[in-house]
């Protein structure tokens, strides 16, 4: 064999193992419209073109006519598969969605395949086969009557795909037009060869027989084809959906190019403007935006952006406009998508809900004032303002859990009013009151603010005072005594002078339960009143007894 029919059929197989891994690779792809059609069209070219070397390297006429007959498959498939291909991607395959449109493509590469498959009839489609050297090589055919009919088929298929890219390529915006050339480019060496080989099968010097042109060119369809569909990638970013979704879509989109002019925009864009697509395309944002000048200031922001504008009307419309720049691989500016969202309706709506929510509000703090003061009020004495017995109890309760683990002293002391009985018969019960409140008043602003006032009940207060040993509660509430002894009740145009007594037990000295405490505070309350009014007594003990609710056997004396 000679050696440029190796050279030959290296070249061939060379092309098919590139289709081949060309069609698997779009396999594994995700499906998108005449991607599988591709693939299958590259998987055609792989048998042709295999087939066609092992015609070549065959050594016995038998062994290249098996060939040939596999080779027909290839052949046969690719026309179709490209026409397939063509109207899927661009979205002209309305008509062909059926299967029996599509089985009707199909009908004379199978008789075709069955004339070759048949002895009877294999000459209607190849008239006759020789081998064309005794060197090896490819075989000599002449053409029956079924060739001609499925090469005006094939034909017909192939202008037909080419021409669906074109008039595709025509509508295109020029931003979506990278991709058609190459896919023409693939489709037209290829058929153009074909022609030549049908024309001067011996147009090349260096080969001494005729031989078919076109498989040697699929290396060169398989580059352009996988530049398309990977370097461009023609599959991820289909331009003929761009019709599709850009005039669905529900809000203005503009595309602005890196020259400032705008390249597309949608249907609802055409509607706001009221201009054209034609006058639109191509133009100077300044004149086309030449109304909506606060639209216009936007276009010009190279930083992804998203804001708020208003436009002038009637009504006035609210839009919230997004700005993404497109760059490429090089991180050079492309240029510019802006969406424009009509947010008016939703602006109403969310002023009328901010509304609302401020009411909700006000009413939330209302409820919560109501609450607040119910609460104070359950805690309260209703005439003076001063804590009430309940809520002195709870606090008293704390105050040993927490001396207790503190091991820190706390006192009480309990004040009655000096002759309150007096005030109420001479001046009436308003007067006493009066004088409660006054009281109730004087020790609120001259204890501490972590000291607990309280009404006792009646005419008696009482005072829990943390972290106060005896000698230092005996002392304040001495001041106390003092100080409110000299204070002037004015009730009615009467100066009032009053006084109180007091009595003194604090926790550990005295106990450490709450109730006996109280007990032993109200017993030197009892001894102050007992020895003559205003005057301030501290519980003592001389001798400790065993059981403190026995206080009575402890002995009061007045300070």
């Amino acid at each position: 064999m000679d050696f440029q029919w190796i050279i030959f059929a290296i070249v061939l197989i060379a092309n098919a193992m590139a289709a081949f891994v060309i069609a698997s690779m779009l396999l594994r792809r995700p499906s998108k419209p005449g991607i599988h059609s591709m693939s299958f069209m590259m998987f055609g070219l792989s048998v042709w073109s295999f087939c066609y070397a092992m015609i070549t390297l065959s050594p016995t006429f038998e062994t290249k006519l098996f060939w040939l007959k596999l080779e027909n498959i290839g052949i046969q498939v690719v026309p179709i598969y490209w026409f397939f291909f063509a109207l899927k991607y661009t979205h002209l395959n309305k008509w062909l969605v059926s299967r029996l449109a599509q089985a009707l493509f199909w009908i004379i590469p199978a008789v075709s395949l069955v004339f070759l498959a048949s002895e009877g009839n294999f000459h209607l489609y190849y008239a006759s086969v020789q081998v064309a050297s005794e060197t090896g090589g490819p075989l000599v055919i002449a053409r029956g009557p079924m060739y001609w009919i499925a090469f005006v088929q094939a034909y017909l298929l192939m202008l037909g795909g080419m021409a669906a890219l074109v008039w595709r390529f025509i509508k295109s915006r020029l931003a979506y037009r990278r991709q058609t050339p190459y896919l023409l480019g693939a489709a037209v060496i290829p058929f153009v060869l074909n022609v030549i080989y049908q024309l001067n099968p011996g147009i090349l010097p260096v080969f001494t027989v005729p031989i078919d042109l076109t498989p040697l060119s699929f290396n060169i369809t398989a580059i352009l084809l996988a530049a398309g569909v990977f370097g461009l990638r023609m599959f991820d970013l289909v331009p003929i959906a761009r019709d599709t979704v850009m005039e669905h879509i529900p809000e203005m989109v503009f595309v602005i190019d890196s020259h400032d002019r705008v390249v597309d925009a949608n249907a609802v864009a055409q509607k706001w403007l009221g201009k054209p697509i034609n006058e639109i395309i191509g133009q100077d944002p300044i004149h086309v935006f030449r109304n909506w000048p606060q639209l216009l200031n936007r276009f010009f922001f190279l930083e992804q952006s998203r804001e708020e504008i208003r436009i002038p009307g009637d009504p006035i419309h609210t839009l919230e406009v997004v700005i993404t720049p497109i760059y490429n691989r090089q991180r050079q500016l492309e240029g510019r998508v802006i969406v424009a969202y009509d947010i008016t309706e939703r602006k109403a709506l969310e002023n009328k809900l901010k509304a609302l929510n401020e009411s909700l509000q006000r009413q939330l703090n209302e409820n919560e004032r109501l609450r607040a003061q119910l609460q104070e009020q359950a805690i309260r004495d209703p005439l003076t303002g001063v804590f009430n017995r309940r809520f002195f109890a709870e606090a008293l309760d704390k105050e040993i859990a927490r001396a207790s683990r503190e091991h820190a002293p706390f006192s009480i002391i309990i004040i009655d009013v000096d002759h309150f009985k007096q005030f109420n018969d001479t001046y009436g019960h308003k007067c006493g009151d009066f004088v409660l409140q006054s009281l109730a008043g004087f020790l609120v602003e001259n204890t501490r603010q972590s000291d607990i006032v309280c009404r006792y009940g009646g005419e008696e207060f009482v005072i829990l005072m943390p972290d106060a040993a005896l000698d230092s509660a005996y002392d304040r509430a001495e001041c106390f005594r003092k100080k409110f002894e000299e204070t002037v009740v004015e009730y009615e145009n009467r100066k009032l002078k009053c006084a109180f007594s007091a009595g003194i037990a604090s926790y550990p000295e005295h106990t450490e339960s709450a109730d006996v405490l109280l007990i032993l505070a109200d017993e030197a309350l009892y001894h102050s009143k007992s020895n003559g009014r205003n005057r301030v007594t501290a519980y003592s003990i001389k001798n400790q007894v065993s059981n403190p609710d026995q206080s009575s056997s402890g002995d009061i004396h007045a300070n």
